[in-house]
């Protein structure tokens, strides 16, 4: 891999402010990449991709959202009726479409609703159905040259996939090298038991394709506890391929709000602002320590 790992800021965050006014923000701020809200039907892929080109950035990845803004729309790929698990799957099939028409790499899956942890007949029921509709749009990912990662979230949001290791053994029972995982910082706080870097450790550079990042606090990185030193050290050791994709909220803030676009951006903008420059300082910080970087004397 190259020396260093580099970020992007995930979309949603933004809320409802157009893509025209945050493609500008998140180039000022510094950002390599910029990973798009799952919503194919709201994109002119042409326009975007220019956009995001003629601002020096790229596209990431896209970030499925499981349900979606309206109600009833549950993209739902453990729903034990098959036309609702039919809905999903056309769903995640039409975010591998975006993802490859904009070049981007990857398309993130939640194979259970958000915000409702309950199981719909049972965990190892759901975790079957989900699994053979994840065999399904893999399928259709292969043919398009594009990743499925497969995110787990914390228990208290979701009924199925907790953890990465929850996470890999879907993967592995799909059976398909373009479906794999990614982790979440702020959901792995509370899943991995002992701590993030043992957890990247564990993964490995194969399966681990995708990482979102927010402090214990779900603020920037630096605002919070997490050792990002040693989170980076182990990504770097396990040859990781990926970007770091930001998705902090400001102190008090609720993800609900962020998608209803209620935070300021003068406040959003200098956190992320924040968060990226003790993310760039913290790699290189890890770097030197692993001896893959000297500190340079200066006089």
């Amino acid at each position: 891999m190259t020396d260093r790992i580099q970020f992007a800021v995930n979309s949603w965050i933004f809320g409802t402010a157009p893509l025209e006014e945050v493609v500008p923000r998140v180039a000022r701020i510094g950002f390599d990449a910029i990973e798009l809200v799952g919503e194919p039907d709201q994109y002119d892929v042409t326009h975007v991709g220019r956009l995001v080109a003629d601002h020096g950035l790229r596209i990431s990845s896209i970030c499925g959202m499981h349900p979606g803004p309206t109600p009833g729309d549950l993209r739902l790929l453990s729903h034990p009726d098959a036309a609702e698990r039919i809905r999903g799957i056309d769903y995640v099939k039409r975010c591998v479409d975006m993802t490859a028409a904009l070049g981007a790499r990857s398309v993130l899956v939640v194979p259970s609703l958000v915000g409702q942890p309950a199981t719909l007949v049972s965990r190892e029921d759901d975790i079957k159905v989900a699994t053979e509709a994840l065999a399904v749009t893999g399928a259709y990912a292969q043919a398009n040259d594009v990743l499925i990662t497969i995110e787990p979230i914390n228990r208290y949001e979701v009924g199925l996939i907790f953890s990465l290791a929850d996470a890999i053994a879907m993967a592995e029972a799909v059976d398909n090298p373009c479906v794999r995982v990614m982790g979440d910082t702020f959901h792995m706080q509370i899943e991995e038991a002992d701590g993030l870097p043992n957890a990247f450790r564990r993964a490995g550079g194969y399966w681990l394709q995708h990482v979102h990042v927010a402090d214990n606090t779900r603020q920037a990185p630096g605002m919070g506890t997490m050792p990002w030193r040693e989170i980076l050290r182990a990504l770097h050791d396990i040859d990781y391929q990926g970007l770091m994709s930001l998705e902090p909220l400001p102190r008090g803030a609720s993800p609900y709000e962020a998608r209803q676009g209620r935070i300021p951006p003068a406040k959003q903008d200098a956190e992320l602002e924040f968060g990226l420059d003790f993310l760039r300082d913290s790699q290189e910080q890890a770097l030197i320590a692993a001896g893959r970087r000297t500190v340079v004397e200066t006089a």
